[in-house]
């Protein structure tokens, strides 16, 4: 894959991105809905996933790729599922929350639909004074490594290799390769989750091209 093919994958994703968001808020039936972290406080990029507070209402996430609930991750009360969109030609991660109707909304909040107003606390001071949700047992591996490995590729096309190679440690990435190249062997070992695991692979491949060489070298 070139450098070019690439950078238009990364564009067709945010605007992929941008059109599961309005078809999604417009159909959810909801008190509130909110985005929070970087799309919610514009400092966002291409590679920026989906953060969606929702204030009352179903617990509705579509078609997915696959989830990964975290109740732990959430508000007391409410809840937290990510989940993994096929928005094409890369997927997308969306970070759900489901809030309860009398909980402060975190201050880098920006209303999509319905009413209210953001609070003082950003989203983990406010999951601290509402309290999190109970912790369930780990989850499958397979799906965890699958939601995580995008997430690590994604620090190293930013720049960060310590952050990803604490998720590549984290995902018992193999010690005698380069970051990148441990990112690989993770999904090489990823067992079922065919379609997801195909988009990780592509999501990797993407990275690799318009990242520096030298996590892979």
């Amino acid at each position: 894959m070139t450098r070019d093919e690439a950078q238009r994958m990364v564009a067709a994703l945010a605007a992929g991105r941008a059109r599961w968001l309005a078809e999604t808020v417009a159909a959810l039936r909801a008190d509130g809905v909110w985005l929070v972290g970087s799309l919610g406080s514009g400092t966002y990029d291409d590679w920026s996933d989906v953060d969606l507070i929702v204030v009352g209402g179903e617990r509705v996430v579509g078609e997915t790729l696959l989830t990964l609930e975290m109740p732990g991750n959430g508000p007391v009360g409410g809840g937290y599922v990510g989940a993994m969109y096929d928005v094409g030609p890369l997927p997308l991660w969306v970070d759900w929350y489901w809030w309860p109707s009398d909980a402060p909304i975190p201050r880098e909040s920006r209303l999509l639909a319905g009413a209210g107003s953001a609070g003082d606390l950003d989203l983990s001071e406010t999951l601290d004074l509402v309290g999190r949700g109970l912790p369930v047992p780990a989850p499958d591996p397979n799906v965890f490594a699958l939601a995580m490995l995008p997430l690590a590729a994604k620090y190293l096309v930013r720049g960060d290799v310590e952050k990803a190679a604490a998720m590549a440690s984290m995902l018992d990435a193999p010690s005698d390769v380069r970051v990148g190249a441990g990112l690989s062997v993770v999904l090489s070992r990823v067992e079922g989750h065919e379609t997801a695991s195909a988009a990780v692979g592509r999501y990797l491949e993407v990275v690799r091209a318009i990242a520096e060489p030298g996590p892979w070298e």
